[in-house]
C-alpha cells in the first residue's frame, strides 16, 4: 500500500454524498494523509481554499448549486498550481476529455478502488510539488548575488531559473543530505553535481560513476570495496568509491537503471550511514555525501513498474533540482556557441572571430532533445569543416535533421507560428499526431489509459497506434 505519511499536504474530498467522503476520508487515513477537509457544498469550496493551499483536490461532477465543471473551471483560473482530480460516475469519454481541457489533473470513474486512488493522489501531489519548487525559483531575488559565483563557473547560463538553482545548492550545499538530479540526457548533470561539491567546500574528493551498466556484485565492489579473499581474483584488499572519496562527494549517474537489488544496499547505506566491504563482516561508517541524478522520473507509474523503490526515492530527493532543458532557455543559446565555438577553435588551432547571425537563428529554432551535448557536437563538427574565420550556418544545416532546416525562407521570423518555431517548419499532420502521441505519453508518465484520455482517443486505439509505430520502427 502507497503511504504519505512522510508527505506535508492537505487534501480537499468535495462530494454531496457523505457516504463517499468518508469513504475517501478512510482511504487517505489508511494512506498515512493527516490533513484532510471533506466539503459536501460546492459554494464553499472557494472561500475554504482561501484560507489555506491545498496539495490536492478530489472533485465529483454531479453536484447540486455549482456543479463540478463549473467549479473545476472556476479553480483553474483561480487556483492553477493546485492539481484537481475529478471522480465521477460517469464514464462517457466525452465528458472525460472536456473535463481534461478544462484543466482537471485526472479523470476517475467510480467505483475507485485503492490502488487507481493511491496512484492518482502520488501523481498529483508529484506535480503539485514541482509546481512548488517552479515557483520558489521563480520567486527568488535574482538580484541577489551568489556567495561563490566560482563553484558556477562551469555552468553557461543567464537563464534566471537557472540562477534561482545555483541559490538553492548554496542553500543546501552545507547540509550534507542526499541530492537527486533530474534532467534530460546532456543537460549537464554531473555539472550540477560538481557545483554541489564545490558549494560544500568539503576536504574529500568528487568521484563520479555511472551505474547504469553495473550489476550488483559490481555495484557493492564499486561502491563498497572488498577485503582480500573476497572473491576469486581478489587477491588485496581495495577500497570502494565511498572511502575513496574521504568526506568527498560520490555521484551516481543514471541511478533510475540500478537493479533491485543494489537499490536495497543504497537504501540501508543512506538510512544507516554504514556499509560492509565485500567479505568483510565489520561495518564501516559513510562519510561521504550522495548526489544522484538520472533523465528517468523516478516516482511514475512506469518506474514504479520496473520495482524502483520509492522508500529509496524519497531518500535520494532529500534535496531535489530540476534542470531545465535546453530549449526552455533558448537566452543561453548564444553564449554557448560563443563559448563551445572558441574552445573548439582553440583545441583545432582555427581563428574563428565571427559567428553568423543566421547561425543562432538557426540554432533557436531546434529543439535539442540531446540539449547542451547534442549542440556542442554540432558546433565542434562544424568548426572542423570551416575555412574562413567566420562560423555560418551552412556548416551546421546538414547535421540537423531534414525536418528541422526545411523553414520557408520567404517567411519572415515575425511571422512565422507557435508550431514553426516548435517544429523548425510548418508540420504535416503525421508530425503534428506523432509529437502529440509523444508529448501525451511523457506526461502521464508512459501510463497509456492517462494518455489516450488526454489524446481523446481510446486505449486501444493509442495501443494500435503505438504498435504501427513500433513496427515500422
Amino acid at each position: 500500500m502507497l503511504n504519505f505519511s512522510h508527505v506535508d499536504t492537505h487534501i480537499l474530498l468535495v462530494d454531496d454524498e457523505q457516504s463517499e467522503l468518508d469513504a475517501y476520508s478512510f482511504l487517505l487515513q489508511s494512506m498515512g494523509v493527516k490533513h484532510i477537509t471533506t466539503i459536501k457544498d460546492t459554494r464553499k469550496l472557494l472561500p475554504i481554499m482561501e484560507e489555506f493551499v491545498s496539495s490536492v483536490l478530489f472533485l465529483d461532477l454531479n453536484m447540486p448549486h455549482k456543479s463540478g465543471r463549473e467549479i473545476l473551471a472556476e479553480v483553474r483560473e483561480k487556483y492553477p498550481h493546485t492539481p484537481v482530480i475529478v471522480c465521477t460516475a460517469n464514464s462517457d469519454i466525452e465528458m472525460a476529455v472536456e473535463c481534461l481541457k478544462l484543466g482537471a489533473h485526472d479523470y476517475l470513474v467510480k467505483p475507485i478502488n485503492m490502488n487507481t486512488f493511491g496512484s492518482a493522489l502520488r501523481n498529483a501531489l508529484e506535480i503539485s510539488t514541482l509546481r512548488t519548487e517552479v515557483m520558489t525559483l521563480k520567486g527568488l531575488s535574482f538580484t541577489k548575488k551568489l556567495k561563490e559565483p566560482r563553484h558556477f563557473s562551469r555552468i553557461i547560463t543567464q537563464n534566471s531559473v537557472m540562477t534561482g538553482l545555483f541559490q538553492y545548492i548554496e542553500s543546501i550545499a552545507p547540509s550534507g543530505q542526499p541530492v537527486l538530479i533530474l534532467g534530460e540526457t546532456g543537460s549537464g548533470k554531473e555539472l550540477f553535481a560538481r557545483a554541489i561539491h564545490d558549494a560544500s567546500q568539503v576536504p574529500g574528493g568528487f568521484i563520479a560513476v555511472d551505474v547504469s551498466g553495473l550489476d550488483d556484485t559490481l555495484f557493492s565492489d564499486t561502491l563498497f570495496g572488498h577485503k582480500r579473499g573476497a572473491f576469486t581474483g581478489a587477491d588485496a584488499d581495495r577500497p570502494g568509491l565511498i572511502e575513496s572519496a574521504n568526506q568527498g562527494t560520490v555521484f551516481l549517474d543514471e541511478i533510475g537503471d540500478l537493479s533491485k537489488a543494489s537499490q536495497v544496499k543504497l537504501l540501508r547505506l543512506l538510512q544507516e550511514g554504514i556499509y560492509y566491504p565485500l567479505g568483510s563482516d565489520s561495518p564501516q561508517k559513510c562519510q561521504a555525501r550522495i548526489i544522484t541524478a538520472t533523465n528517468k522520473r523516478l516516482n511514475t507509474p512506469a518506474q514504479l513498474e520496473n520495482n524502483f523503490r520509492m522508500d529509496l526515492y524519497y531518500r535520494l530527493s532529500t534535496h531535489l533540482i530540476l534542470i531545465p532543458p535546453l530549449r526552455e532557455r533558448k537566452e543561453d543559446i548564444p553564449l554557448l556557441v560563443t563559448c563551445l565555438t572558441e574552445k573548439a577553435a582553440e583545441q583545432m588551432g582555427k581563428q574563428i572571430t565571427s559567428i553568423s547571425p543566421d547561425l543562432l537563428d538557426l540554432l533557436a529554432a531546434q529543439t535539442f532533445p540531446g540539449n547542451v551535448r547534442e549542440l556542442k557536437t554540432y558546433l565542434y563538427d562544424a568548426v572542423a569543416q570551416c575555412q574562413t574565420r567566420e562560423l555560418t550556418k551552412e556548416a551546421i544545416q546538414e547535421r540537423l535533421t531534414p525536418e528541422c532546416t526545411c523553414v520557408d525562407p520567404e517567411i519572415s521570423k515575425d511571422n512565422r507560428s507557435s508550431l514553426e518555431h516548435l517544429f523548425g517548419h510548418f508540420p504535416t499532420l503525421v508530425q503534428l499526431t506523432e509529437y502529440a502521441v509523444n508529448t501525451a505519453l511523457k506526461s502521464a508518465g508512459h501510463n497509456q489509459s492517462m494518455a489516450a484520455r488526454m489524446l481523446g482517443i481510446s486505449k486501444q486505439a493509442l495501443s494500435k497506434r503505438l504498435k504501427k509505430k513500433n513496427t515500422r520502427g
